[in-house]
């Protein structure tokens, strides 16, 4: 199996947010990171928003919030709007309102690929070991746990066996390397056997696929 978490956003510090209307109750958030990082998303709004308003809130936003990371945006936006101006302030509360919406804070996206290809290997044949192999995969916040020993450290990872505390049957193993972004952002790659795979052949594949990547992603 195939396993990639995606680089992190929301640790980097704001730089900047902007709204563009994209028509009738329909905006464009436009978020950008200190290290340059963009993330745009779609909001829809229950009244609609001339392009003059979203350029005030954008102006005010992008004053209040700068020094601080995405993650502390969402704290401070919070906030504000319980705070007692934003009562008598319209425009601040519209604003609040919009940058709510876009600046959702989301957990490590991790994306794994050809779950059903260990069905293949004889080890996992029995219906018992199998069941508790795909537990193990649902549970994000114990996969997450592992993978961020794996993206603290530099070059090829190896987990074989009960090293990998996916499962207690021992059965699997994780080969995995960090890839970096042009904004020196981190992600991570891997794949997921049988401890009986061949390490000789999988480890320099990881290791070419994510300097591929970091070399791909730097040119971004």
């Amino acid at each position: 199996m195939g396993i990639v978490v995606a680089p992190s956003f929301t640790g980097d510090v704001f730089r900047h947010i902007e709204f563009i209307r994209l028509g009738q109750r329909k905006i464009l958030a436009i978020l950008v990171s200190s290290k340059g990082a963009l993330q745009n998303r779609l909001i829809e709004t229950e009244e609609d928003y001339a392009s003059e308003e979203l350029v005030r809130m954008g102006n005010y936003l992008n004053d209040k919030m700068q020094g601080v990371t995405i993650t502390q945006v969402r704290e401070l936006i919070l906030k504000e709007m319980a705070s007692e101006k934003v009562q008598y302030d319209q425009l601040l509360a519209r604003a609040l309102k919009i940058s709510e919406q876009a600046v959702r804070v989301e957990g490590d996206e991790i994306f794994i690929e050809g779950q059903a290809r260990i069905l293949d290997q004889p080890e996992f044949s029995d219906a018992g070991r199998m069941k508790e192999i795909y537990q193990a995969f649902e549970q994000k916040g114990l996969l997450v746990q592992l993978l961020s020993r794996c993206m603290a450290a530099d070059g090829v990872q190896i987990y074989i066996g009960s090293e990998t505390s996916l499962s207690q049957s021992a059965g699997v193993s994780l080969i995995t390397s960090r890839f970096v972004t042009s904004s020196n952002t981190v992600g991570m790659l891997g794949v997921i056997g049988p401890t009986r795979m061949g390490y000789s052949s999988v480890i320099p594949i990881v290791d070419y696929t994510a300097r591929m990547i970091s070399k791909l992603l730097s040119e971004v």
